[in-house]
């Protein structure tokens, strides 16, 4: 009998409007699946209350960022409300191929770079799955970045118009969950990982 090659590492992808619950997705589902490691990535915007360097972001100045992104440093960056973001390279390409799932939060113009490298990257292809988190209303969104500590009414209404933009993405994603209470969020996103292991394209 003919079993199935062993199941591929996977880079899962979670996108979405700021203040949708990403990054608590990323850690909850690390912190409770030894075999999914978290990626980190790198911004140049302060840390909040409670984020540490190295376990929520890379916060980096953003000279050093900048130096960081000419030399090649990034597989993707962006710029986001005023603040760059970027994935490392060292932080995913040497993780490819070994037996250990990835799961990172990423904005959509980020995706957007993963996306476009697939159609030249088979391996990669066979890893990806982009899931986004769509949020049930724009109130319900406002509600969220208050409760996270945003004040800022500007801000808050900046941020909100950038969802208006990114919310239409959706479509393009492999996943596209409407957020609800965070247990039913991680229950869901872990239901797709687990799934994805299985799925028979990515073990032929």
């Amino acid at each position: 009998m003919e079993l199935p090659p062993q199941d591929p590492a996977l880079l899962m992808i979670l996108a979405g409007p700021t203040g949708i619950g990403k990054s608590t997705l990323c850690r909850r589902l690390a912190q409770a699946h030894p075999s999914i490691r978290r990626v980190v990535t790198a911004t140049t915007r302060p840390p909040r209350q409670g984020e540490q360097h190295g376990r929520d972001y890379y916060f980096l100045g953003r000279e050093d960022f900048l130096q960081q992104l000419e030399a090649g440093a990034f597989f993707e960056s962006a710029l986001v409300h005023g603040h760059r973001y970027g994935t490392l390279k060292e932080e995913i390409l040497p993780q490819r191929g070994r037996e250990r799932d990835q799961i990172m939060n990423v904005d959509v113009q980020g995706v957007k770079a993963y996306q476009k490298a697939v159609r030249d990257d088979p391996k990669l292809k066979k890893k990806l799955v982009t899931i986004f988190l769509m949020p049930p209303g724009l109130e319900v969104l406002r509600h969220r970045l208050r409760g996270r500590g945003e004040t800022d009414e500007a801000d808050i209404r900046k941020r909100l118009e950038t969802a208006k933009g990114e919310i239409p993405l959706w479509s393009t994603y492999d996943f596209c969950l409407v957020s609800g209470a965070k247990d039913e969020d991680f229950e869901r996103v872990e239901a797709i990982w687990k799934s994805e292991k299985l799925r028979v394209s990515r073990l032929v």
